[in-house]
């Protein structure tokens, strides 16, 4: 299966990173045992470390640091990984509104796909969005303006270049042209986290995208 980069990994098991790598890492330790194995061998190795460190004095504030961040949802997969209410990775499930747990829920794009916008995910430098692709379906052809991860979480897409089932991770840089498509009979739907604006091949398409693009983010 594919994977996320060790680093990327490795960030996870320490704590650090964007909140949306965060998620998308632990999305794919939910689905990949491979993923898994490296962030729990990691977290065990940095376990260790800590623990033969000499004791260091806490500031006066501690205490208070650590309940004011007591509410702040655990991104590490949970025992039952996958939420059997959406029946996707459990640590979606914080960042979907109540009316976008079911699929059939987000909103319509040209190209019969839908799309939801985790916007509490996105931010300035990076856009967050969950993708539904039904069978026979697709995306149309596109470049990128900065790295593209995309993470199957059901289903699987052929890109032209390699398949991806569930679990895999398609990671996709600026002059990689693709055309994700859905393979097989179940609805394809995936998280992904954009680095910079995609570019559609087609200048119609991209027309209507950019009417479209501003609309999204309110969802």
């Amino acid at each position: 299966m594919a994977s996320l980069d060790d680093g990327y990994l490795l960030d996870h098991a320490a704590g650090a990173g964007p909140r949306a790598m965060q998620v998308l890492t632990a999305c794919q330790a939910a689905l990949n045992e491979q993923a898994a194995s490296i962030i729990q061998a990691a977290e065990a190795g940095f376990g260790g470390i800590l623990a033969s460190l000499p004791p260091a004095p806490l500031s006066e504030q501690a205490l208070d640091l650590v309940l004011s961040r007591a509410e702040i949802p655990d991104l590490a997969p949970a025992p039952d990984a996958i939420d059997p209410q959406t029946g996707l990775p459990s640590a979606l499930s914080p960042y979907l509104d109540p009316r976008r747990k079911n699929p059939a829920t987000w909103p319509r794009r040209p190209g019969g796909m839908r799309e939801c916008t985790l916007t509490a995910l996105s931010g300035d430098d990076a856009e967050v969005n969950l993708v539904r692709l039904m069978p026979g379906g697709g995306i149309p052809r596109h470049d990128h303006g900065g790295e593209e991860l995309t993470l199957v979480l059901t289903g699987a897409f052929h890109d032209g270049h390699a398949l991806y089932g569930a679990g895999d991770m398609c990671r996709a840089e600026p002059g990689l042209q693709h055309r994700p498509a859905v393979q097989g009979d179940t609805p394809c739907i995936c998280l992904t986290v954009s680095l910079g604006k995609w570019r559609p091949v087609n200048p119609l398409y991209g027309f209507i995208d950019r009417l479209t693009r501003p609309v999204r983010r309110h969802h």
